[in-house]
């Protein structure tokens, strides 16, 4: 089974704790009563953002979750292939960790890929290998430490639409509102490369659908929510929506896999616990990202985009100028633009990049 997030929330007296392993959402004013002990020791951080009625915000979150439950979920690497990784000794059981309906992903503590995560893949694992998602990248080329001294990993629950919204299930109330229609519903937009999936809550089929879907298509419930990546929420209800995560800071820098060819955008998680700024992400620094393209031509420079609440705004690192800048706004200098805490930002490349160091994006240490 997942563990629990180990929070409890109070709302007018009334108790509610979401199941999912990743988050609670009440749609009102929520407060922590109490957390439990980390399996392991590292600080444990809060965070709500308010969604106000008929506004849309970008989210993400910044925390990772508890390790799983199950037997053998902290480990070291004792060989790798392209789209797996062993870990001789382990004892975990046959697909356990590859149901749809049940994701889990897995974070690297230490070594040469400290910091990536990966889903599991739906290829049913064995007693001592996991199968990933990698995202094209061949982990053979990430140089992840092997034998016993191999790099350290985390075996992580991740989330569906159902585990982390909920199911309109007895025990597993619907946290947004549903609606017969998306245009009652309140909505999840998951990025899909080039366009946005649209999610709502089907109060009719009672399931989760595509805005596009019909009633003989498939459930949407097990749509995977990436640990990596942000959302939108678009808030339908008459109420503001206050989404409320609980986890475990990170103890090492989260670096992230940039997808696609040239101009391709990928919405990215930060996981940075508070607020920080352009300029203390610095994305054009060579540690943080391997070629990031900066000039005074926004045209060819690299941008790094931020929902403000009513639209995005683009920003390009002007080398000459030596700040960051905002496309269109001549001159200012916007290494101060403050990015929240669990807002995640857009990243477009002009140029695409094939190899591992190239497509990573390296954010600063939530832990200074």
């Amino acid at each position: 089974m997942k563990t629990k997030r180990s929070t409890t929330l109070t709302l007018s007296g009334l108790l509610s704790i979401h199941r999912g392993s990743f988050v609670a959402l009440v749609a009102a004013a929520v407060s922590v009563a109490a957390h439990a002990q980390e399996v392991k020791s590292r600080p444990v951080g809060f965070l709500t953002q308010t969604i106000p009625a008929g506004q849309t915000a970008s989210f993400s979150i910044p925390f990772d979750p508890d390790v799983s439950s199950r037997p053998d979920a902290i480990r070291r690497v004792s060989g790798v292939g392209a789209t797996y990784i062993d870990s001789e000794g382990a004892a975990w059981s046959a697909g356990a960790f590859s149901a749809p309906a049940s994701p889990y992903a897995v974070r690297f503590t230490s070594g040469q890929a400290s910091g990536r995560i990966f889903l599991v893949s739906s290829t049913a694992n064995t007693a001592s290998r996991l199968y990933l998602e990698t995202d094209g990248l061949d982990l053979g080329s990430l140089q992840i430490e092997t034998g016993t001294m191999g790099a350290s990993f985390e075996v992580l629950p991740a989330d569906t639409l159902a585990t982390f919204f909920g199911a309109n299930t007895p025990g597993d109330a619907l946290v947004v509102q549903g609606g017969a229609d998306a245009r009652a519903a309140d909505l999840v937009q998951l990025w899909a490369g080039s366009g946005w999936k649209r999610y709502y809550f089907n109060t009719l089929w009672n399931r989760w659908a595509l805005d596009s879907d019909t009633e003989v298509d498939a459930s949407r419930n097990h749509a995977l929510l990436r640990p990596d990546r942000g959302i939108m929420i678009t808030r339908r209800g008459d109420t503001p929506l206050v989404v409320a995560v609980v986890g475990r800071v990170l103890a090492v820098p989260h670096r992230a896999v940039q997808l696609g060819s040239d101009n391709f955008q990928s919405l990215l998680a930060t996981m940075q616990p508070g607020d920080t700024t352009l300029g203390g992400l610095a994305l054009q620094r060579s540690d943080r990202v391997s070629g990031w393209r900066s000039s005074s031509d926004p045209s060819q420079a690299d941008i790094l985009s931020v929902w403000s609440g009513a639209t995005w705004l683009s920003f390009f690192y002007n080398d000459s100028a030596g700040y960051w800048q905002r496309v269109g706004d001549a001159g200012s200098n916007r290494d101060g633009f403050v990015i929240r805490a669990g807002v995640p930002v857009f990243v477009q490349r002009r140029a695409s990049a094939s190899g591992a160091l190239e497509r990573t994006i390296a954010f600063p240490a939530a832990i200074p």
